[in-house]
Protein backbone atom coordinates (compact mmCIF):
# COMPACT_ATOMS: atom_id res chain seq x y z
CA UNK A 1 0.00 0.00 0.00
CA UNK A 2 2.77 2.43 0.88
CA UNK A 3 4.07 2.21 -2.68
CA UNK A 4 0.76 3.55 -3.99
CA UNK A 5 0.94 6.71 -1.90
CA UNK A 6 3.08 9.17 -3.81
CA UNK A 7 2.88 11.77 -0.99
CA UNK A 8 3.96 9.37 1.76
CA UNK A 9 7.65 9.66 0.94
CA UNK A 10 7.47 13.44 1.37
CA UNK A 11 5.68 13.09 4.70
CA UNK A 12 8.23 10.60 5.99
CA UNK A 13 11.14 12.78 4.85
CA UNK A 14 9.61 15.86 6.50
CA UNK A 15 9.19 13.89 9.71
CA UNK A 16 12.76 12.56 9.70
CA UNK A 17 14.71 13.58 12.74
CA UNK A 18 11.57 14.41 14.72
CA UNK A 19 10.55 12.35 17.72
CA UNK A 20 7.03 12.55 16.38
CA UNK A 21 7.88 11.32 12.89
CA UNK A 22 6.75 7.75 13.54
CA UNK A 23 3.45 8.92 14.98
CA UNK A 24 2.79 11.19 12.00
CA UNK A 25 3.55 8.48 9.47
CA UNK A 26 1.53 5.88 11.36
CA UNK A 27 -1.51 8.12 11.59
CA UNK A 28 -1.39 8.78 7.84
CA UNK A 29 -1.11 5.06 7.03
CA UNK A 30 -4.05 4.21 9.31
CA UNK A 31 -6.23 6.89 7.70
CA UNK A 32 -5.34 5.74 4.19
CA UNK A 33 -5.94 2.09 5.06
CA UNK A 34 -9.39 2.89 6.46
CA UNK A 35 -10.47 5.01 3.51
CA UNK A 36 -9.17 2.62 0.85
CA UNK A 37 -11.33 -0.21 2.25
CA UNK A 38 -14.51 1.78 1.79
CA UNK A 39 -16.40 2.39 -1.43
CA UNK A 40 -15.36 5.95 -2.24
CA UNK A 41 -15.19 6.73 -5.97
CA UNK A 42 -11.61 6.53 -7.15
CA UNK A 43 -10.48 9.78 -8.74
CA UNK A 44 -6.93 10.19 -9.98
CA UNK A 45 -5.19 13.33 -11.14
CA UNK A 46 -1.46 13.84 -11.51
CA UNK A 47 -0.72 10.70 -9.47
CA UNK A 48 -2.83 11.93 -6.54
CA UNK A 49 -6.11 10.13 -5.74
CA UNK A 50 -8.94 11.17 -3.49
CA UNK A 51 -7.85 8.65 -0.85
CA UNK A 52 -4.54 10.41 -0.45
CA UNK A 53 -6.18 13.81 -0.17
CA UNK A 54 -8.78 12.72 2.38
CA UNK A 55 -6.19 10.68 4.25
CA UNK A 56 -3.90 13.64 4.53
CA UNK A 57 -6.68 15.95 5.76
CA UNK A 58 -7.79 13.46 8.41
CA UNK A 59 -4.24 12.54 9.36
CA UNK A 60 -3.34 16.21 9.71
CA UNK A 61 -6.35 16.89 11.95
CA UNK A 62 -5.72 13.82 14.13
CA UNK A 63 -2.04 14.57 14.47
CA UNK A 64 -2.52 18.25 15.31
CA UNK A 65 -5.24 17.51 17.86
CA UNK A 66 -3.76 14.52 19.66
CA UNK A 67 -0.17 13.71 18.66
CA UNK A 68 1.49 17.08 18.15
CA UNK A 69 3.88 18.27 20.89
CA UNK A 70 1.60 21.31 21.16
CA UNK A 71 -1.52 19.19 21.77
CA UNK A 72 -1.18 19.75 25.52
CA UNK A 73 -1.81 23.49 25.21
CA UNK A 74 -5.39 24.80 25.47
CA UNK A 75 -7.16 26.52 22.62
CA UNK A 76 -10.06 26.15 20.17
CA UNK A 77 -10.00 22.84 18.29
CA UNK A 78 -10.40 24.38 14.83
CA UNK A 79 -7.46 26.71 15.44
CA UNK A 80 -5.32 23.73 16.47
CA UNK A 81 -6.16 21.92 13.23
CA UNK A 82 -5.59 24.78 10.79
CA UNK A 83 -4.18 28.31 10.51
CA UNK A 84 -7.22 29.39 8.50
CA UNK A 85 -9.53 30.41 11.41
CA UNK A 86 -6.87 32.73 12.84
CA UNK A 87 -6.08 34.13 9.42
CA UNK A 88 -9.75 34.87 8.79
CA UNK A 89 -9.88 36.92 11.99
CA UNK A 90 -6.73 38.77 10.89
CA UNK A 91 -8.15 39.60 7.45
CA UNK A 92 -11.38 40.79 9.12
CA UNK A 93 -9.37 43.11 11.35
CA UNK A 94 -10.66 41.65 14.62
CA UNK A 95 -7.81 39.32 15.60
CA UNK A 96 -6.78 41.49 18.57
CA UNK A 97 -10.20 41.08 20.16
CA UNK A 98 -10.50 37.39 19.28
CA UNK A 99 -7.12 36.48 20.79
CA UNK A 100 -7.90 38.57 23.90
CA UNK A 101 -11.13 36.60 24.30
CA UNK A 102 -9.23 33.32 23.89
CA UNK A 103 -6.74 34.30 26.60
CA UNK A 104 -9.59 35.32 28.90
CA UNK A 105 -11.13 31.89 28.37
CA UNK A 106 -8.10 29.57 28.21
CA UNK A 107 -5.46 31.37 30.26
CA UNK A 108 -1.94 32.80 29.82
CA UNK A 109 -0.93 30.52 26.93
CA UNK A 110 -3.22 29.66 24.02
CA UNK A 111 -2.65 27.49 20.99
CA UNK A 112 -3.76 29.68 18.09
CA UNK A 113 -2.48 27.51 15.22
CA UNK A 114 -1.10 24.04 14.52
CA UNK A 115 2.42 25.33 15.25
CA UNK A 116 1.68 28.64 16.98
CA UNK A 117 1.30 29.77 20.60
CA UNK A 118 0.21 33.12 22.02
CA UNK A 119 1.28 34.26 25.51
CA UNK A 120 0.13 37.21 27.63
CA UNK A 121 2.56 37.20 30.58
CA UNK A 122 5.50 39.50 31.42
CA UNK A 123 7.81 36.48 31.55
CA UNK A 124 6.89 35.59 27.97
CA UNK A 125 8.02 39.02 26.77
CA UNK A 126 11.37 38.48 28.45
CA UNK A 127 11.79 34.88 27.28
CA UNK A 128 10.88 35.55 23.64
CA UNK A 129 12.33 39.01 22.99
CA UNK A 130 14.76 39.70 25.82
CA UNK A 131 18.53 39.39 25.99
CA UNK A 132 19.66 35.82 26.59
CA UNK A 133 22.86 35.05 28.47
CA UNK A 134 25.14 32.04 28.26
CA UNK A 135 26.55 29.85 25.50
CA UNK A 136 23.45 27.67 25.28
CA UNK A 137 21.00 30.57 25.14
CA UNK A 138 20.00 31.43 21.58
CA UNK A 139 17.86 34.39 20.53
CA UNK A 140 14.46 33.60 19.07
CA UNK A 141 14.75 34.52 15.35
CA UNK A 142 12.00 36.08 13.30
CA UNK A 143 9.92 33.61 11.31
CA UNK A 144 10.70 34.41 7.64
CA UNK A 145 7.31 33.33 6.38
CA UNK A 146 5.54 35.73 8.75
CA UNK A 147 7.46 38.77 7.56
CA UNK A 148 6.42 39.67 4.02
CA UNK A 149 9.29 39.74 1.57
CA UNK A 150 10.04 42.96 -0.24
CA UNK A 151 8.74 43.78 -3.68
CA UNK A 152 11.05 43.76 -6.68
CA UNK A 153 13.65 46.50 -6.50
CA UNK A 154 13.30 46.98 -2.75
CA UNK A 155 16.00 46.15 -0.22
CA UNK A 156 15.13 45.17 3.34
CA UNK A 157 15.05 47.66 6.21
CA UNK A 158 16.44 46.97 9.68
CA UNK A 159 13.02 45.91 10.97
CA UNK A 160 12.54 43.26 8.29
CA UNK A 161 15.75 41.24 8.51
CA UNK A 162 15.36 37.77 9.97
CA UNK A 163 19.10 37.08 10.31
CA UNK A 164 20.78 38.56 13.38
CA UNK A 165 24.08 39.48 11.70
CA UNK A 166 22.59 41.90 9.18
CA UNK A 167 20.15 43.29 11.71
CA UNK A 168 22.95 43.93 14.22
CA UNK A 169 25.11 45.69 11.63
CA UNK A 170 22.32 48.05 10.58
CA UNK A 171 21.10 48.63 14.11
CA UNK A 172 24.56 49.67 15.32
CA UNK A 173 24.49 52.46 12.77
CA UNK A 174 20.91 53.55 13.30
CA UNK A 175 21.06 53.46 17.11
CA UNK A 176 23.28 56.56 17.08
CA UNK A 177 20.63 58.48 15.15
CA UNK A 178 17.92 57.60 17.69
CA UNK A 179 20.00 58.09 20.84
CA UNK A 180 18.91 60.61 23.47
CA UNK A 181 21.99 62.71 22.73
CA UNK A 182 21.23 62.83 19.01
CA UNK A 183 17.59 63.73 19.63
CA UNK A 184 18.58 66.56 21.97
CA UNK A 185 20.60 68.02 19.09
CA UNK A 186 17.53 67.75 16.84
CA UNK A 187 14.94 68.98 19.35
CA UNK A 188 14.92 72.43 17.75
CA UNK A 189 13.75 70.89 14.48
CA UNK A 190 11.03 68.91 16.26
CA UNK A 191 9.82 71.94 18.24
CA UNK A 192 9.59 73.93 14.99
CA UNK A 193 6.96 71.55 13.60
CA UNK A 194 5.09 71.26 16.90
CA UNK A 195 4.86 75.06 17.00
CA UNK A 196 3.68 75.03 13.39
CA UNK A 197 0.95 72.58 14.41
CA UNK A 198 -0.18 74.96 17.17
CA UNK A 199 -0.17 77.83 14.66
CA UNK A 200 -2.32 75.93 12.16
CA UNK A 201 -4.79 74.84 14.84
CA UNK A 202 -5.02 78.43 16.10
CA UNK A 203 -5.75 79.59 12.56
CA UNK A 204 -8.69 77.19 12.51
CA UNK A 205 -10.11 78.45 15.81
CA UNK A 206 -9.61 82.10 14.81
CA UNK A 207 -11.94 81.57 11.86
CA UNK A 208 -14.81 81.26 14.33
CA UNK A 209 -16.23 84.15 16.34
CA UNK A 210 -16.21 81.94 19.44
CA UNK A 211 -12.60 80.86 18.78
CA UNK A 212 -13.88 77.31 18.87
CA UNK A 213 -13.49 74.93 15.94
CA UNK A 214 -14.08 71.26 15.16
CA UNK A 215 -10.96 69.54 13.82
CA UNK A 216 -9.80 66.00 13.10
CA UNK A 217 -6.86 65.79 15.51
CA UNK A 218 -5.81 62.34 14.30
CA UNK A 219 -5.17 63.82 10.87
CA UNK A 220 -3.27 66.81 12.26
CA UNK A 221 -1.09 64.49 14.34
CA UNK A 222 -0.23 62.63 11.14
CA UNK A 223 0.66 65.89 9.38
CA UNK A 224 3.03 66.79 12.20
CA UNK A 225 4.80 63.47 12.68
CA UNK A 226 5.30 62.97 8.93
CA UNK A 227 6.82 66.43 8.57
CA UNK A 228 9.11 65.77 11.53
CA UNK A 229 10.37 62.42 10.25
CA UNK A 230 10.78 63.85 6.75
CA UNK A 231 13.02 66.61 8.04
CA UNK A 232 15.01 64.34 10.36
CA UNK A 233 15.50 61.74 7.64
CA UNK A 234 15.82 63.79 4.44
CA UNK A 235 16.40 67.38 5.68
CA UNK A 236 13.14 68.33 3.96
CA UNK A 237 9.57 67.92 5.24
CA UNK A 238 6.63 66.49 3.33
CA UNK A 239 4.86 69.87 3.82
CA UNK A 240 1.76 68.22 5.25
CA UNK A 241 1.24 71.04 7.77
CA UNK A 242 1.76 73.65 5.07
CA UNK A 243 -0.61 72.07 2.55
CA UNK A 244 -3.12 70.71 5.08
CA UNK A 245 -3.05 67.29 3.43
CA UNK A 246 -1.08 64.05 3.48
CA UNK A 247 1.46 63.38 0.78
CA UNK A 248 -0.20 61.20 -1.92
CA UNK A 249 1.95 58.11 -1.30
CA UNK A 250 1.37 58.33 2.47
CA UNK A 251 -2.35 58.37 1.77
CA UNK A 252 -1.76 55.36 -0.49
CA UNK A 253 -0.19 53.41 2.38
CA UNK A 254 -3.20 54.02 4.63
CA UNK A 255 -5.71 53.16 1.92
CA UNK A 256 -3.88 49.90 1.20
CA UNK A 257 -3.70 48.47 4.73
CA UNK A 258 -6.23 45.74 4.01
CA UNK A 259 -4.31 44.69 0.90
CA UNK A 260 -1.06 44.53 2.88
CA UNK A 261 -2.76 42.45 5.58
CA UNK A 262 -4.01 39.98 2.98
CA UNK A 263 -0.55 39.89 1.40
CA UNK A 264 0.98 39.09 4.78
CA UNK A 265 -1.39 36.13 5.17
CA UNK A 266 -0.74 34.92 1.62
CA UNK A 267 3.00 35.15 2.23
CA UNK A 268 2.72 32.29 4.74
CA UNK A 269 1.90 29.81 1.97
CA UNK A 270 5.04 28.71 0.16
CA UNK A 271 3.36 27.85 -3.14
CA UNK A 272 1.72 31.27 -3.40
CA UNK A 273 4.50 33.42 -1.95
CA UNK A 274 6.49 33.69 -5.19
CA UNK A 275 3.45 35.18 -6.92
CA UNK A 276 2.68 37.80 -4.27
CA UNK A 277 3.39 40.78 -6.54
CA UNK A 278 0.90 39.40 -9.06
CA UNK A 279 -1.76 39.23 -6.34
CA UNK A 280 -1.59 42.96 -5.66
CA UNK A 281 -3.32 45.44 -7.98
CA UNK A 282 -0.84 46.62 -10.60
CA UNK A 283 -1.63 50.25 -9.77
CA UNK A 284 -0.72 49.63 -6.13
CA UNK A 285 2.61 47.99 -7.02
CA UNK A 286 3.44 50.89 -9.35
CA UNK A 287 2.68 53.46 -6.66
CA UNK A 288 4.66 51.55 -4.04
CA UNK A 289 7.67 51.46 -6.33
CA UNK A 290 7.08 55.14 -7.00
CA UNK A 291 7.22 55.67 -3.23
CA UNK A 292 10.56 53.90 -3.13
CA UNK A 293 11.80 56.05 -5.99
CA UNK A 294 10.71 59.18 -4.13
CA UNK A 295 12.64 58.03 -1.06
CA UNK A 296 15.67 57.39 -3.27
CA UNK A 297 15.50 60.92 -4.67
CA UNK A 298 15.13 62.49 -1.24
CA UNK A 299 17.88 60.31 0.22
CA UNK A 300 20.24 61.10 -2.68
CA UNK A 301 19.74 64.83 -2.17
CA UNK A 302 20.42 64.41 1.53
CA UNK A 303 23.51 62.23 0.94
CA UNK A 304 25.02 64.94 -1.23
CA UNK A 305 24.97 67.29 1.78
CA UNK A 306 27.26 64.98 3.78
CA UNK A 307 27.51 65.18 7.58
CA UNK A 308 27.15 68.94 7.98
CA UNK A 309 23.67 68.67 9.47
CA UNK A 310 22.92 66.60 12.62
CA UNK A 311 20.17 64.16 11.62
CA UNK A 312 19.61 60.46 10.93
CA UNK A 313 21.63 60.37 7.71
CA UNK A 314 24.64 62.15 9.20
CA UNK A 315 24.77 59.57 12.01
CA UNK A 316 24.99 56.84 9.36
CA UNK A 317 27.49 58.65 7.13
CA UNK A 318 29.99 59.18 9.95
CA UNK A 319 31.18 55.61 9.33
CA UNK A 320 31.20 55.79 5.55
CA UNK A 321 29.03 54.68 2.64
CA UNK A 322 29.37 51.28 0.96
CA UNK A 323 28.79 50.16 -2.60
CA UNK A 324 27.21 46.88 -1.53
CA UNK A 325 25.43 45.42 1.49
CA UNK A 326 27.20 43.84 4.44
CA UNK A 327 30.34 46.00 4.31
CA UNK A 328 32.62 46.99 7.20
CA UNK A 329 35.49 49.51 7.38
CA UNK A 330 38.05 48.81 10.12
CA UNK A 331 35.51 46.65 11.96
CA UNK A 332 32.93 49.46 11.81
CA UNK A 333 29.67 48.66 9.99
CA UNK A 334 28.63 50.82 7.06
CA UNK A 335 25.50 50.98 4.94
CA UNK A 336 25.02 50.83 1.22
CA UNK A 337 22.84 53.27 -0.67
CA UNK A 338 20.18 50.60 -1.22
CA UNK A 339 20.04 49.95 2.53
CA UNK A 340 19.69 53.66 3.22
CA UNK A 341 16.85 53.82 0.68
CA UNK A 342 15.04 50.90 2.35
CA UNK A 343 15.47 52.26 5.87
CA UNK A 344 14.35 55.72 4.77
CA UNK A 345 11.13 54.28 3.37
CA UNK A 346 10.63 52.13 6.48
CA UNK A 347 11.18 54.86 9.07
CA UNK A 348 9.03 57.33 7.16
CA UNK A 349 6.05 55.17 8.12
CA UNK A 350 7.25 53.48 11.33
CA UNK A 351 8.71 56.70 12.74
CA UNK A 352 5.57 58.74 12.24
CA UNK A 353 2.40 56.66 12.13
CA UNK A 354 2.96 54.98 15.50
CA UNK A 355 3.46 58.32 17.30
CA UNK A 356 0.37 59.80 15.66
CA UNK A 357 -1.60 56.73 16.73
CA UNK A 358 -0.43 56.99 20.35
CA UNK A 359 -1.33 60.68 20.51
CA UNK A 360 -4.78 60.13 19.03
CA UNK A 361 -5.51 57.35 21.51
CA UNK A 362 -4.29 59.47 24.41
CA UNK A 363 -6.47 62.46 23.46
CA UNK A 364 -9.50 60.20 23.03
CA UNK A 365 -9.15 58.70 26.50
CA UNK A 366 -8.55 62.13 28.04
CA UNK A 367 -11.71 63.47 26.43
CA UNK A 368 -13.68 60.46 27.68
CA UNK A 369 -12.46 61.10 31.25
CA UNK A 370 -12.88 64.78 32.06
CA UNK A 371 -11.47 64.53 35.60
CA UNK A 372 -8.24 62.98 34.28
CA UNK A 373 -7.98 65.59 31.53
CA UNK A 374 -8.51 68.42 34.02
CA UNK A 375 -5.86 67.01 36.36
CA UNK A 376 -3.33 66.77 33.52
CA UNK A 377 -4.15 70.29 32.30
CA UNK A 378 -3.59 71.63 35.82
CA UNK A 379 -0.17 69.94 35.96
CA UNK A 380 0.93 71.28 32.58
CA UNK A 381 -0.46 74.80 32.96
CA UNK A 382 1.06 75.23 36.41
CA UNK A 383 4.47 73.99 35.20
CA UNK A 384 4.83 76.54 32.37
CA UNK A 385 4.18 80.27 32.17
CA UNK A 386 4.45 80.43 28.39
CA UNK A 387 4.42 78.16 25.39
CA UNK A 388 8.08 78.95 24.67
CA UNK A 389 9.13 77.34 27.96
CA UNK A 390 7.84 73.93 26.94
CA UNK A 391 10.84 71.75 26.15
CA UNK A 392 11.47 68.04 26.50
CA UNK A 393 13.73 68.41 29.54
CA UNK A 394 10.96 70.24 31.39
CA UNK A 395 8.20 67.87 30.25
CA UNK A 396 9.98 64.67 31.30
CA UNK A 397 9.66 65.27 35.10
CA UNK A 398 5.87 65.77 34.92
CA UNK A 399 4.67 62.69 36.81
CA UNK A 400 1.01 62.74 35.83
CA UNK A 401 1.85 63.39 32.17
CA UNK A 402 4.06 60.30 32.16
CA UNK A 403 1.34 58.26 33.89
CA UNK A 404 -1.25 59.34 31.31
CA UNK A 405 1.05 58.38 28.44
CA UNK A 406 1.84 54.98 29.99
CA UNK A 407 -1.84 54.25 30.55
CA UNK A 408 -2.66 55.32 26.98
CA UNK A 409 -0.02 52.91 25.66
CA UNK A 410 -1.48 50.15 27.80
CA UNK A 411 -5.04 50.67 26.62
CA UNK A 412 -4.19 51.43 23.00
CA UNK A 413 -0.76 50.11 21.95
CA UNK A 414 0.19 51.38 18.47
CA UNK A 415 0.87 47.77 17.42
CA UNK A 416 -1.79 45.53 18.93
CA UNK A 417 -0.51 42.12 17.85
CA UNK A 418 2.54 40.19 18.98
CA UNK A 419 5.81 39.99 17.07
CA UNK A 420 6.16 36.36 15.86
CA UNK A 421 9.38 34.54 16.66
CA UNK A 422 10.60 30.97 16.13
CA UNK A 423 11.74 28.74 18.97
CA UNK A 424 15.42 28.16 18.10
CA UNK A 425 16.93 24.84 17.08
CA UNK A 426 17.04 22.41 19.99
CA UNK A 427 13.95 23.90 21.65
CA UNK A 428 13.67 26.39 24.49
CA UNK A 429 11.49 27.54 27.38
CA UNK A 430 8.84 30.27 27.37
CA UNK A 431 6.90 31.12 30.50
CA UNK A 432 8.03 27.89 32.14
CA UNK A 433 6.84 25.75 29.22
CA UNK A 434 9.39 23.63 27.34
CA UNK A 435 8.70 24.09 23.62
CA UNK A 436 9.90 22.18 20.55
CA UNK A 437 12.10 23.89 17.99
CA UNK A 438 10.54 25.95 15.21
CA UNK A 439 7.31 26.62 17.09
CA UNK A 440 5.99 30.10 16.32
CA UNK A 441 5.52 32.08 19.53
CA UNK A 442 4.74 35.64 20.57
CA UNK A 443 3.61 37.73 23.50
CA UNK A 444 0.34 39.28 22.33
CA UNK A 445 0.42 42.94 23.37
CA UNK A 446 -3.27 43.73 23.37
CA UNK A 447 -4.07 40.61 25.38
CA UNK A 448 -1.23 41.20 27.86
CA UNK A 449 -2.23 44.84 28.35
CA UNK A 450 -5.88 43.96 28.99
CA UNK A 451 -5.47 40.77 31.05
CA UNK A 452 -7.11 40.69 34.49
CA UNK A 453 -4.18 38.52 35.64
CA UNK A 454 -1.84 41.42 34.88
CA UNK A 455 -3.87 44.47 35.87
CA UNK A 456 -6.62 45.43 38.29
CA UNK A 457 -9.59 46.95 36.45
CA UNK A 458 -7.88 46.23 33.11
CA UNK A 459 -10.56 47.84 30.91
CA UNK A 460 -10.57 51.13 32.79
CA UNK A 461 -8.36 54.11 31.94
CA UNK A 462 -6.70 54.95 35.27
CA UNK A 463 -3.31 56.72 35.07
CA UNK A 464 -2.96 56.48 38.86
CA UNK A 465 -1.95 52.84 38.47
CA UNK A 466 1.45 54.15 37.27
CA UNK A 467 1.92 56.62 40.14
CA UNK A 468 2.75 54.03 42.79
CA UNK A 469 0.49 55.56 45.45
CA UNK A 470 -2.78 53.66 44.95
CA UNK A 471 -3.00 50.33 46.77
CA UNK A 472 -5.60 49.05 44.30
CA UNK A 473 -2.81 48.56 41.79
CA UNK A 474 -0.05 47.18 44.00
CA UNK A 475 -0.32 43.81 42.25
CA UNK A 476 -0.27 45.22 38.71
CA UNK A 477 2.39 43.64 36.51
CA UNK A 478 3.62 46.78 34.80
CA UNK A 479 6.29 44.93 32.84
CA UNK A 480 3.45 43.29 30.89
CA UNK A 481 3.19 46.59 28.99
CA UNK A 482 5.78 46.51 26.21
CA UNK A 483 4.51 48.76 23.38
CA UNK A 484 8.06 49.16 22.05
CA UNK A 485 9.06 45.53 22.72
CA UNK A 486 12.37 44.84 24.48
CA UNK A 487 15.72 43.18 23.99
CA UNK A 488 18.05 43.37 20.98
CA UNK A 489 15.21 44.09 18.54
CA UNK A 490 13.24 46.63 20.54
CA UNK A 491 11.92 49.72 18.78
CA UNK A 492 14.69 52.11 17.78
CA UNK A 493 12.27 55.03 17.73
CA UNK A 494 11.18 54.79 21.38
CA UNK A 495 13.08 57.91 22.47
CA UNK A 496 11.81 59.91 19.50
CA UNK A 497 8.22 58.80 20.15
CA UNK A 498 8.35 59.82 23.82
CA UNK A 499 9.90 63.18 22.97
CA UNK A 500 7.24 63.95 20.36
CA UNK A 501 4.36 62.77 22.55
CA UNK A 502 5.40 64.89 25.53
CA UNK A 503 6.02 68.03 23.48
CA UNK A 504 2.85 67.79 21.38
CA UNK A 505 0.54 66.88 24.26
CA UNK A 506 1.98 69.56 26.57
CA UNK A 507 1.74 72.33 23.97
CA UNK A 508 -1.73 71.20 22.87
CA UNK A 509 -3.22 71.22 26.38
CA UNK A 510 -1.37 74.41 27.30
CA UNK A 511 -2.85 76.31 24.35
CA UNK A 512 -6.30 74.77 23.91
CA UNK A 513 -9.28 73.36 25.73
CA UNK A 514 -10.41 70.11 24.12
CA UNK A 515 -13.72 68.26 24.06
CA UNK A 516 -14.82 65.24 22.06
CA UNK A 517 -17.11 66.22 19.18
CA UNK A 518 -20.33 64.34 18.38
CA UNK A 519 -19.67 61.28 16.26
CA UNK A 520 -16.38 60.29 17.89
CA UNK A 521 -17.79 58.82 21.11
CA UNK A 522 -16.97 55.27 19.99
CA UNK A 523 -13.76 56.15 18.13
CA UNK A 524 -11.84 53.40 19.93
CA UNK A 525 -13.90 50.62 18.29
CA UNK A 526 -11.46 50.00 15.44
CA UNK A 527 -10.20 47.22 13.22
CA UNK A 528 -6.54 46.29 12.98
CA UNK A 529 -4.87 45.76 9.60
CA UNK A 530 -1.22 45.55 10.67
CA UNK A 531 -1.80 48.93 12.36
CA UNK A 532 -5.03 50.45 13.68
CA UNK A 533 -7.49 51.48 10.98
CA UNK A 534 -8.21 54.84 12.60
CA UNK A 535 -11.26 56.92 11.71
CA UNK A 536 -11.36 60.70 12.13
CA UNK A 537 -10.95 61.90 15.73
CA UNK A 538 -13.23 64.93 15.75
CA UNK A 539 -12.74 67.29 18.70
CA UNK A 540 -13.84 70.79 19.65
CA UNK A 541 -10.81 73.05 20.14
CA UNK A 542 -11.07 76.34 22.01
CA UNK A 543 -8.14 78.77 22.07
CA UNK A 544 -7.34 79.60 25.72
CA UNK A 545 -5.63 82.85 24.83
CA UNK A 546 -8.10 84.32 22.34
Amino acid sequence: MALEIDGLEDIVSQSHGSSFGVAKTASFVVCYSFLSRHTFPRIQSHSVDIYELLSYIIYNAVYNLYLSPLARFPGPKLWAISDIPRQISIVRGRAHLRILALHNHYGPVVRVGPHELSFNTPQAFQDIYGFRRGEKETHFPKDPKLYATQLSGMSTAVGGYTDNETHTRQRRLLSHAFSERSLREQEGTIVHYVDLLMQRLRERTNLERTHKAEVDLARWFNFTTFDIIGDLMFAEPFDCLKSNQLHPWIHLIFSSLKAFTLLNVINQYTLVRKFQENLLPKSLVRQLLSHLDLCKQKADRRLEAGTSRPDFISAILKHGLGDEEGRFIEDQPIMSRSEIYANSAFFTIAGSETTATMLAGCVYYLCKHREIKDKLCDEIRSAFFSDQEIRSSKCTPLAYLNAVLEESLRMYPPVAAGDPRLVPQGGSTVGGHVLPEYTTVYAHRYSAHHAAENFALPEQFIPERWMGNDCRFDSDKRDAVQPFSLGPRNCLGKNLAHLEMRLILCKLLFNFNIELAPGSENWIDQEVFIIWNRPALSVQLTDRFA
